[in-house]
């Protein structure tokens, strides 16, 4: 039963009266307000949501692409491993092999080096050749050569007529203890235009400092790189 505002229970008591369509006014109100609210909170989550997912796409695909032309752009190379002829076999002596001769320059005059026979293959257990010299990298400090000549002089007319402008050759010395030049031989291999010729004419004409092991000199079987250069 609804109060009547003018009831004689109202009145006797003094209590106040409320209309009823007000309280539901409120009481809609804050229903309202409520679900307004979470709907915010819903739209704000989607939101963040959203814009953090296209965040991480967007530098996840750059990172790819750039990852992807930093791959494309690597320039692979052939890698080279220069293995000395001693080193091969370790600390045991290895089968003989066969003897390349020396030959120089196709089409070139000059005399064929000096085959002294060394074979570099022929290691001993103490880092020695056949002939008991020393491998220079067995010792501490190798031969050195002091050249106090113009080696431009030594560049082969027949290689500048080519514009070969730089070309080096391999020599095997054997260089005893007063660093006296005893031995000079091509390791290199063949090579053009006389380079090998012109190579041993300039060791047999440097003078050479001897190899040490533990504080004393020795003589040593060293590889020297000559190097041509035209400017």
């Amino acid at each position: 039963m609804r109060c009547n505002k003018n009831c004689a229970v109202c009145k006797k008591i003094g209590k106040p009266v409320i209309d009823e369509s007000i309280v539901l006014r409120i009481r809609n109100r804050k229903f309202l307000i409520k679900r307004l609210f979470r709907v915010c909170l819903i739209f704000s989550f989607l939101f963040h949501l959203i814009f953090a997912a296209a965040y991480f796409v967007s530098h996840g695909l750059a990172s790819s692409d750039m990852l992807m032309e930093n791959t494309m752009d690597l320039d692979y190379k052939d890698i080279e491993i220069d293995i000395p002829p001693e080193l091969i076999g370790g600390d045991t002596r290895p089968a003989p092999v066969e003897k390349q001769e020396w030959v120089e320059g196709s089409g070139k005059t000059g005399a064929d080096a000096e085959d002294k026979n060394i074979n570099t293959n022929q290691i001993s257990g103490d880092g020695t050749d056949k002939d008991g010299y020393l491998f220079s990298f067995k010792g501490d400090m190798p031969p050195k050569a002091i050249i106090d000549f113009d080696l431009k002089q030594y560049y082969p007319p027949a290689a500048k007529s080519a514009n070969i402008t730089n070309y080096e050759v391999v020599v095997l010395l054997q260089i005893d203890e007063n660093g006296s030049l005893i031995t000079a031989n091509i390791a290199s291999g063949k090579a053009p235009y006389g380079f090998n010729d012109q190579a041993l004419k300039i060791v047999n004409r440097a003078r050479f400092s001897p190899g040490y092991k533990d504080g004393k000199r020795v003589k040593m079987a060293h590889y020297m790189t000559v190097y041509f250069v035209l400017d």
